[in-house]
Parts: structure tokens; sequence; C-alpha cells
């Protein structure tokens, strides 16, 4: 471990005050898989491939490994390979693929990458007024935390417990709440003016930056015009000085809603993906999560994938949330189970449900349009409004860079069994373009901007 003591720049990058150096950290030891992936390589047989084939030779020897399934069967074996999911392996060769990167490297840099999410709600949770950034950088070899002030000693004992080097800023001047209320400040004052017709706010935590872009109901005839705009929209200046803000006129941005058109993954006519299961812990009812935008419909005709017969039934909307783009559908002739599908016709158990993620970790999603995909995080708390449509301002996205599509809406979005979000929105209007993706993140169901606190993601923590 080392420190910088009290030297270096104050400001929004803050001073780095500890680095964690990557050889006194844990060590990740994944023998089985190395062992695979390098016997694989040899016979020339693709990766994923090899450890499916041990997995199943796994559960064959032993099937009580895999636990009860107390919805049935899925087609992976639900297990871990040296601690890591079996689902997550899966996920982590989609994301290698995706990024063009090989497996055993992708493994390496990412496999821990869940260690963070319960370190990031524990310091969240204990020290809101301090945490200021927490990410996952230099492609999953490293993390970065920042503090408004000094750094907790909670914060150095978890990050001691991460498999690679961590770097902790003191100094930053600020929180992430402020931020977000900042942010949220912000995006709700452009959206007063009448020129604007389409706002996407977020913020880099690192820099202590707002980001709002800004479509205009008129597009500016040059580059004056474009600067003048900008700077009579404009919002006030946060009342922490180190935040700041910036605007920007981006004449691509279209805020689409993904739905051109009883397991989560689904596919939903006349338009949408459905979304994971949901339960009632009061009244132990089970509905359906859907996005918020889909549900101008007040029924849903539901269809399994074809492995599993087709089979339909009919959903009727019984909710909408206020702030995020969630919505409940209920009925139907069908059991709902707590599986979702993360691939065509191929279904998978979700364990638990994500909270506090943090920019630079993977995840996937699966939508009608555009299949299974999957990528890191760029952005978090990220707040939508478009004025096409009835104006509503969408809360609490996960964004990443574009790995959906029309269609996708309402679709599950999960790392390994674990449930993420729904795909809520894309940017831009060209399907090929590195615009953006954002999910509304499903541990906002419980919010009182969501369905209250007695509704959840139905999960089988058991399983």
């Amino acid at each position: 471990m080392s420190s910088s003591g009290t030297g270096g720049k104050i400001g929004p990058e803050g001073r780095l005050a500890i680095k964690l150096d990557a050889q006194d950290q844990p060590k990740l030891e994944h023998p089985a898989v190395e062992k695979i992936l390098a016997e694989a390589k040899v016979r020339g047989i693709p990766p994923a491939n090899a450890l499916k084939s041990y997995a199943l030779e796994l559960v064959k020897r032993n099937p009580e490994i895999e636990g009860s399934l107390p919805d049935g069967p899925v087609p992976d074996p639900d297990i871990e390979i040296d601690g890591i999911p079996y689902a997550e392996l899966i996920d982590l060769d989609r994301f290698a693929k995706s990024n063009n990167m090989d497996l055993a490297e992708t493994i390496s840099r990412y496999s821990w990458a869940p260690r963070i999410n319960p370190i990031a709600a524990q310091l969240r949770s204990e020290h809101a007024a301090e945490i200021a950034d927490i990410a996952i950088i230099d492609d999953g070899k490293a993390v970065r935390m920042g503090f408004k002030g000094e750094v907790p000693d909670k914060a150095v004992e978890l990050a001691k417990t991460l498999p690679v080097e961590v770097f902790i800023y003191a100094d930053k001047g600020f929180s992430e709440v402020e931020l977000e209320a900042a942010k949220r400040s912000a995006h709700d004052e452009v959206l007063k003016r009448n020129e604007v017709a389409a706002v996407a706010s977020s913020y880099d935590a690192e820099k202590g930056l707002i980001s709002i872009r800004v479509r205009p109901k008129e597009i500016p005839k040059t580059s004056a015009d474009t600067a003048n705009l900008e700077a009579s929209i404009r919002p006030t200046q946060p009342s922490n000085p180190v935040i700041s803000v910036s605007v920007s006129i981006d004449e691509e941005l279209e805020i689409r809603s993904i739905d051109q058109y009883l397991r989560g993954g689904g596919v939903n006519t006349p338009k949408c993906t459905n979304g994971f299961n949901i339960i009632n812990s009061s009244t132990d009812a089970r509905e359906t999560l859907q996005a918020r935008h889909c549900a101008d419909e007040l029924y849903l005709i539901y269809h399994n994938h074809s492995d599993y017969d087709g089979n339909t039934t009919t959903m009727a909307r019984n909710g909408r949330a206020t702030e995020f783009d969630l919505a409940r559908y209920q009925g139907g002739g069908l059991t709902r189970t707590r599986t979702f599908y993360y691939d065509w016709n191929l279904p998978r158990y979700a364990h638990d449900v994500g909270t506090s993620p943090v920019i630079g970790q993977p995840i996937c999603k699966f939508g009608k349009t555009t299949g299974a995909t999957c990528d890191a995080i760029t952005a978090l708390n990220v707040d939508l409004t478009s004025r096409v449509g009835d104006g509503q301002t969408w809360r609490g996205n996960i964004e990443t860079d574009r790995i959906s599509d029309r269609g996708d809406s309402g679709g599950p979005a999960y790392y390994g069994n674990r449930a993420w979000g729904i795909s809520s929105a894309d940017s831009g209007t060209c399907s090929l373009c590195d615009t953006a993706t954002w999910f509304v993140a499903v541990d906002r169901v419980n919010d009182p901007g969501g369905f209250g606190a007695n509704w959840n993601v139905w999960v089988c923590s058991t399983c």
C-alpha cells in the first residue's frame, strides 16, 4: 500500500490519498477454468464449449449440486466453477466477443466484478455524505474510489478485499448524493425552457461534472446560434462550487422508446419484450414487470419462445410507476416463474437483484429485436425526458453503449443470475451508431416512486 500524504492536486479530481498495489491485494485463483481454457486452446475448440462440457459433466456426476430448481430445470447448469457462477461465465464470453477480447483475459479481468457491488452498497449506506465516486477502471484491472473529504477507515478496509489495484481519492469536495441532487435540479430547470424537445442528463463522478445534452425544437442554423442557445438554457450553477455543469446541443438526440412493436424475456405483442416477474411480499401476488412507456396498451399478449411450445396468454395492465419507466401487468393463463430468457430459448434463474452498480462493470440484456448483448456500464442515475409523447421524466437509469434497439423495451438486463434492470430507451437515429442505451434499475421497483416497499423482483435466492 502506498499513500500520497497531503500533497497532490485539490479540486473535482481530488487528491490521491491511498493506492493499494495489486501485488498486495487478494489473489484470484481459477485453476479449473484456466485448465479448461488451456486444453480448449490446444484442442482447437471454442472455450465456451469447453466450459459447458465441463459444467454438464459435473452435474452428470453429481446432480445435487444444482439445488432444488423449484420452477423446473433450465438448459444450462446452475452451478459454480472455481467460485464463478456458470451463468456469469456465459456472459463473460459474450462480453469478451463484444469487446474483441480473449475469454481467458476477460475472466482474469472481470470475474471479480460482482464483488464490488456489496462494497459500493455498504459505502453508499454508511458514508452517503462522503462517498463521491466508485468505478471499475483500466479495463477491469483497477478500482477508483473518491470521497468528499477524508477517506473513512472502513473504505480502506473494504478496498483491501478486492483482488485488483485500488486508487482512493480524498478532498473531492462533493458527494455522490450532492451530485445526484444537482443533476436532477439542473435537468428539471433546463426542461422548463420552451425551446427544449428532449434532455438527457448524467454526471461524471470523477470530475464532478454534470453533462446535459439537449435536442432543441428548432435546430440552430449556425455555430453562433448554437452557442447562444447553449448559453441561454444553461441552468443555475449548483450551490457547491466544485460541481460544474455543461450544456451541449445534440441535434441527433432522440430518446426513443425501444418498443416498435411469463418469464422475463418473453415476446410481447403488439410491442416490447417481457420483463422480470415481481412479487408482493404482503399479499404474495405475482405480476410481470414492463417498461412504463410500453403500458399505453391496456393488454399485452405474452409469447413464450419457440422451444417452450410458443405458449401465449393475455396480461392486463395493473399499475404504473410515477418516477421510473416501470409498469405492472397481472393475469394470464401461464404460471409465473423466477426464470428469465437470457437469450433465445435459453432461460436461467434470477438469484438476486443487483444494487449499487458501478461504472465499468459488465451488464447484459435480452430483447426480441437484438437478442442477447453485453457491454460495460458507462453512467448511473441518468435522468431522461422527451417532450414527444407524454413528456414523462424517467429517473434512475443505468447507461451503457448501444446494445438495444426498438422492440427490446421491457426486456431483462442482467449479469449471470443477477437481475439489474429492464430496457428502457436508447439514443440516436442510427441503429449502427455508437450511442447509448438506458436501463431502468429494477431495485427501484420498491421505491416510493415505483410500486412501494412490498414489491420486488421475484428471485430464487436458495437455488
